[in-house]
C-alpha cells in the first residue's frame, strides 16, 4: 500500500522534531536521574530496620535487619499487644584525613512498632544473629480466630 504524500511532511516534520529536541530531553532526564539520586537520602523513617512480619496458625515470626549491631545496641519490649523494637545505630569514628565522596550508611535512633493481637507477652523471644534479629511471639490458646455464624432474618 503507497503512502499518502500529503502526509509524508508532516512524518518529516516529526523527525526533525525529535532530533532537535533530542539534546534538551537527554539533559533533562539527566537532570531528574541526578534529582532522584538524592531523595533516597530524604528517608523520613530514618535508620529504622527493614522488617517482616509473618503469621503462622500459633505465633507471629518478626525478622529485622540489625546489620553492625549488638545485643547491647537494640530493646524489644511488649505491650498492649504492640512489639517494639528500638536502639541506637552508632556511627564509627570520622578517620581523619579522610574525605568522603558520599555516605549512604545511615546511624542515630530508631524505632518500630507492631500489633500483635494474641500474642503471649510470657512467650516471646528474640534471638540477634548475623545482623539479623529474629523474634517469635506464641499466641495465646484463647486469641485463635473463629468463625462467626451469620443467622439470616427473615424480611
Amino acid at each position: 500500500m503507497a503512502k499518502d504524500p500529503s502526509q509524508q511532511p508532516l512524518a518529516n516534520l516529526g523527525r526533525q522534531a525529535s532530533s532537535l529536541f533530542a539534546p534538551l530531553q537527554r539533559e533533562i532526564d539527566r537532570a531528574f536521574d541526578d534529582f532522584g539520586r538524592g531523595l533516597d537520602h530524604f528517608d523520613l523513617f530514618g535508620p529504622a530496620p527493614s522488617v517482616d512480619l509473618a503469621e503462622t496458625e500459633k505465633a507471629y515470626e518478626i525478622t529485622a535487619e540489625a546489620p553492625g549491631m549488638t545485643d547491647k545496641d537494640v530493646k524489644v519490649s511488649f505491650e498492649d499487644d504492640l512489639l517494639t523494637i528500638s536502639g541506637e545505630k552508632r556511627s564509627e569514628t570520622e578517620k581523619e584525613g579522610r574525605n568522603y565522596r558520599f555516605a549512604e550508611r545511615r546511624y542515630g535512633s530508631f524505632s518500630r512498632s507492631l500489633r500483635l493481637p494474641g500474642a503471649d507477652p510470657d512467650k516471646i523471644s528474640a534471638e540477634l544473629k548475623d545482623g539479623v534479629l529474629r523474634v517469635t511471639a506464641a499466641k495465646r490458646p484463647d486469641a485463635s480466630a473463629r468463625r462467626i455464624d451469620i443467622k439470616v432474618g427473615k424480611a
